[in-house]
C-alpha cells in the first residue's frame, strides 16, 4: 500500500500540486469509514466548519480539514468576486442519513416497493452510499431550486463552475440525458449545491469499488431494494466524470 501511495503521490506531482499534497501520507480507508460508520468528532482529520461559514452547528459541522482548507480558499476568492458561499451541509454519517432516508420513506406518498425508494433517490442517499460520509463533499448556500434560478444563484453557479476546479472542487450531480447525449444517465437529479472535493473524494472512490458490495448496504427501511437498484453501480457511480487523479 505504501509503494501505491508513493507511486499515485509522484504521478500527482506533475499533473496537480494541489491534489498531490492530499494524497501524501493518506491512510487507506476502512470499509467502515467507506460507509459513514464513524463518528467525525473523534476522527482527528475532521474539524469543525467555523460558524462564520456554515449555517451548520455541532455535531453536523465536520469535515476533513484537507476539504476545509480547499474551501475556506475558494470562498475567499469567491468573495472578491462578489459571491459568497456558505456551508448548508457537510459530514453526514451512517446514522444521521438513515435518520434522513427513514424519515422521508414513512411520509412517502409513494406506494410501498420500489418506487418508493426511487423516489427517495431522486436526491437523497441510502445510508452507507453518501459521499457526505467521507468528509470530501459541501452543498452550499441553498439545496432550493428556486434559489438557483434566481440571479443570485445564477451567479453562483456560474463562479463555481468557471473556478472551483482551481480548488480542488468539482460538481459530481450535473444534469443528466438520455444516452448518446453526453451527460450523465444515472443517479440523482442535478445538484448545482454539492460539491466535492476530488483529491480526496476520487481516492474514496476507487477504495469504496474495491471493498464495498451490496451486501454490505442494509440496516435501513427499504434494505431490500437495494440489489434491483443495483444502487452502487447507478448511485455512488452515477457521477459526473471526476478530474482524473
Amino acid at each position: 500500500m505504501k509503494r501505491f501511495l508513493f507511486f499515485l503521490y509522484i504521478v500527482l506531482l506533475a499533473v496537480d500540486p494541489v491534489t498531490a499534497q492530499q494524497v501524501e501520507g493518506a491512510a487507506a480507508p476502512t470499509r467502515e469509514f467507506l460507509l459513514g460508520k464513524t463518528h467525525f468528532e473523534k476522527d482527528t482529520n475532521f474539524v469543525e466548519i467555523a460558524p462564520a461559514y456554515t449555517v451548520l452547528r455541532r455535531p453536523n459541522n465536520f469535515i476533513q480539514k484537507r476539504t476545509l482548507e480547499a474551501f475556506l480558499k475558494m470562498r475567499e476568492a469567491a468573495l472578491q468576486d462578489g459571491v459568497k458561499l456558505t456551508a448548508t451541509s457537510a459530514s453526514r454519517n451512517f446514522w444521521v442519513q438513515r435518520y434522513i432516508w427513514e424519515q422521508k420513506w414513512q411520509k412517502s406518498s409513494v406506494a410501498k416497493g420500489v418506487d418508493r425508494a426511487r423516489s427517495i433517490l431522486r436526491y437523497n442517499s441510502m445510508c452507507g452510499t453518501s459521499r457526505h460520509h467521507w468528509g470530501t463533499d459541501l452543498d452550499f448556500n441553498s439545496p432550493k431550486l428556486e434559489y438557483w434560478n434566481s440571479e443570485e444563484g445564477r451567479r453562483t453557479y456560474e463562479w463555481l463552475c468557471g473556478n472551483a476546479h482551481k480548488f480542488g472542487f468539482y460538481q459530481p450531480y450535473t444534469e443528466k440525458g438520455e444516452p448518446g447525449s453526453g451527460k450523465r444517465t444515472t443517479g440523482y437529479n442535478e445538484e448545482k449545491w454539492h460539491w466535492s472535493y476530488y483529491p480526496l473524494a476520487n481516492i474514496y472512490m476507487k477504495y469504496y469499488r474495491e471493498l464495498i458490495t451490496e451486501k454490505d448496504l442494509g440496516g435501513f427501511l427499504g434494505q431490500e431494494f437495494v440489489p434491483g437498484l443495483e444502487v452502487i453501480d447507478n448511485y455512488v457511480f452515477g457521477v459526473a466524470t471526476p478530474p482524473s487523479i
